[in-house]
């Protein structure tokens, strides 16, 4: 996965296929330049989150400066094609719509809760099973809304853990995967933090002075 968060990323299109992709990207921190075209759907350019650059224009390989992907989205092959080969000659990542075979990347569907990130991907070949499998996941128990919180927490154990020079990396490895456990993630659902914070207890050794 890619850090993202305010670079450039440049979609060209105007159809339903470039403004997901430009909410998307902007969902994700992107600093989101989008290339309609001279005559773009005006309402659906409103419900653009704020923030995203509009540039009612044809297309023209400068629109590219400064991006780090690329998404090629319009309903023409051959411009599709010639972003695709501006993008590479600027050495940019590129992603063109409904031809896998010409993508540098591709965008799988996701599931997030705070920093945990679930991606499904068919390799370009099936967004539609993407979708739907994400589908099924998010209306399952496999994927909880507080696994955020939850990992948010195992985040700041680890980082105390990090601290006792006392403890070695496979004592602090195993007491991790020890807390990471779905029995201690449902206790944490079911009765918060202190569920985690006992568990822990059980399992860190005492450091000096405790």
């Amino acid at each position: 996965m890619l850090k993202l968060r305010g670079e450039v990323s440049v979609v060209v299109g105007s159809g339903k296929v470039a403004l997901r992709r430009a909410r998307a990207l902007s969902r994700a921190g992107c600093a989101v330049r989008l290339i309609t075209g001279p005559a773009p759907n005006q309402t659906a350019l409103g419900e653009l989150p704020a923030g995203v650059e509009v540039l009612v224009e044809s297309y023209k390989p400068r629109q590219l400066q400064g991006a780090k992907l690329v998404f090629a989205c319009t309903d023409d092959r051959d411009v599709n094609a010639r972003i695709s080969a501006d993008a590479r000659s600027a050495g940019v990542l590129v992603n063109v719509a409904d031809q896998p075979g010409d993508c540098d990347f591709f965008m799988p569907a996701t599931i997030c809760h705070g920093d945990v990130v679930v991606a499904i991907g068919t390799g370009g070949q099936a967004p539609a099973l993407s979708a739907a499998i994400k589908q099924q996941l998010q209306t399952g128990d496999a994927l909880p809304e507080q696994l955020g919180q939850f990992a948010d927490l195992l985040g700041e154990i680890r980082q105390q853990l990090r601290s006792r020079a006392d403890l070695p990396a496979e004592a602090r490895s195993r007491i991790l995967k020890s807390l990471a456990r779905r029995d201690v993630l449902d206790e944490f659902i079911a009765t918060g933090p202190g569920a985690v914070a006992e568990q822990l207890r059980k399992l860190r050794p005492p450091s000096e002075g405790e």
